[in-house]
């Protein structure tokens, strides 16, 4: 029973430090929500990303910092720490549990599972839906060189961006008809920011990063990274065209003319949306983006703090798990 119980010490201990990560996260998301608020959209959207990223990275580095003395100890037997502690569970690799695996705490880590393969359950087959539109839409046989995009012969008036891993910007010989030049080359280059930032497949990552936030929270926080995406696009655009302002009328005028496929969004990014922040946004004096040192020197702080105090975290993880499986 040693290798099933250390494999069942480290997935509770993996389940409890995502979801401690994933309490703080919650926790201090509207703070940090306020305070990338004044950013400027590119920089906003990279922290934004960085703070989705956040419960996984940090619930990662927690593993990490409880299991480095039994990873150090298995490299150097020297420094077995294990012999100095006795009476309580080892989360060792050198000292594996001899007990026989606690049935309640499998139960509880198969009621973890289950709740995440039911909460990731919609999104998968939502996900696989979108794939299968976005297959037909992207038929080669439409690609436009002059446009640089692929233009269906529909009526529907569409303007987005479909695919995850190799996007591609999609319009219909509807919308075509209805919008001038100048307005469609404003969607074709916002269209284009996106896939150059690949950002249908960042919205992914960030999505599945944070599963265990606090579903309002959660919320907010895709909501305002969207948004910074949309807005970073908008600038993108106005820089190409060489008018902002243009770009602010181009959303004003397409607002209620532009669809989406039904089923398509978990893999698409449309033109449309967040119009009157976006709107608002290029009304006002471009920001400027700045970088992002202080949010990655404290995220580097932290991961250090987290390895430096591996040791009383190792043991205060090996006291619960105690607690827990016995």
């Amino acid at each position: 029973m040693s290798s099933l119980g250390a494999l069942q010490l480290v997935l509770l201990a993996g389940l409890g430090f995502a979801l401690l990560s994933g309490a703080v996260v919650s926790a201090l998301t509207p703070a940090v929500l306020a305070r990338v608020t004044p950013w400027a959209p590119d920089r906003r959207h990279r922290a934004l990303l960085l703070w989705s990223l956040a419960p996984l990275g940090l619930g990662l580095a927690g593993l990490l910092a409880a299991l480095l003395p039994s990873l150090v100890a298995l490299r150097w037997p020297a420094h077995d720490h294990c012999v100095a502690h006795h009476g309580h569970v080892h989360l060792c690799f050198l000292h594996p549990p001899t007990h026989a695996a606690n049935a309640a705490s499998w139960m509880l880590l198969a009621l973890a599972a289950g709740w995440f393969a039911v909460r990731s359950a919609g999104s998968l087959a939502g996900l696989l839906r979108a794939s299968r539109v976005a297959t037909r839409l992207l038929d080669p046989r439409h690609d436009d060189a002059a446009l640089g995009a692929r233009v269906l012969p529909t009526e529907t008036p569409l303007c987005l961006l479909v695919g995850v891993v190799r996007p591609a910007v999609v319009v219909s010989a509807g919308l075509i008809a209805q919008v001038s030049q100048a307005d469609l080359a404003v969607m074709l280059h916002h269209e284009r920011a996106h896939a150059m930032r690949r950002d249908t497949l960042l919205r992914l990552l960030a999505g599945a990063a944070t599963v265990l936030l606090w579903r309002p929270i959660r919320a907010r926080l895709l909501r305002a990274l969207t948004l910074s995406a949309e807005q970073s696009c908008d600038e993108a655009a106005g820089r190409a065209v060489g008018d902002r302002l243009l770009v602010a009328e181009v959303i004003l005028k397409v607002e209620r003319l532009l669809q989406m496929p039904a089923g398509l969004a978990p893999a698409a990014a449309s033109f449309g949306g967040d119009v009157p922040a976006r709107v608002e946004a290029l009304l006002e004096a471009p920001r400027t983006s700045g970088t992002l040192s202080r949010p990655l020197a404290l995220a580097a702080l932290a991961t250090l703090g987290l390895l430096a105090a591996s040791d009383p975290l190792h043991h205060v993880t090996e006291s619960l798990l105690g607690a827990l499986t016995h």
